[in-house]
């Protein structure tokens, strides 16, 4: 008897709680693109054949929740505009080395502009020409 009574309180205690803020979560909104290299170290080497000196970039969208979109991004514009770089939709090529500052080569931004629900929106990758 006493263990029926113990089940009945848990259960009444689980269909209480499950009854609290019986809202639902608003869904999470857009609020931005992320663009992504692949490889992910950027890192492409002119001296080499494809796809050794190239590197790929995709786009995805960002939510206020943090998440990603789980595909990436269709119809997105890419640029760059270092003589160096060879850009072909998504992907860049390595023509020759970047320059070499102290620090090291020279990072080439590529950048992404897409229209998501109507918004522009703009992120920046790259790549270094090795």
């Amino acid at each position: 008897m006493f263990l029926n009574k113990g089940f009945g309180f848990l259960l009444a205690g689980l269909l209480f709680l499950a009854g609290c803020g019986g809202g639902s979560m608003p869904a999470p909104t857009v609020t931005g693109i992320v663009a992504q290299s692949q490889p992910s170290d950027g890192n492409a080497y002119s001296g080499m054949a494809p796809p050794k000196n190239q590197v790929s970039f995709s786009a995805f969208i960002t939510y206020s929740d943090g998440s990603l979109s789980h595909s990436p991004l269709n119809g997105v514009q890419w640029s760059d505009g270092d003589n160096w770089v060879s850009l072909s939709g998504n992907v860049a090529t390595c023509t020759q080395p970047a320059p070499v500052l102290i620090l090291g080569p020279l990072f080439s931004p590529v950048t992404a502009t897409v229209q998501v629900n109507g918004k522009s929106y703009t992120a920046s990758s790259g790549l270094y020409c090795l």
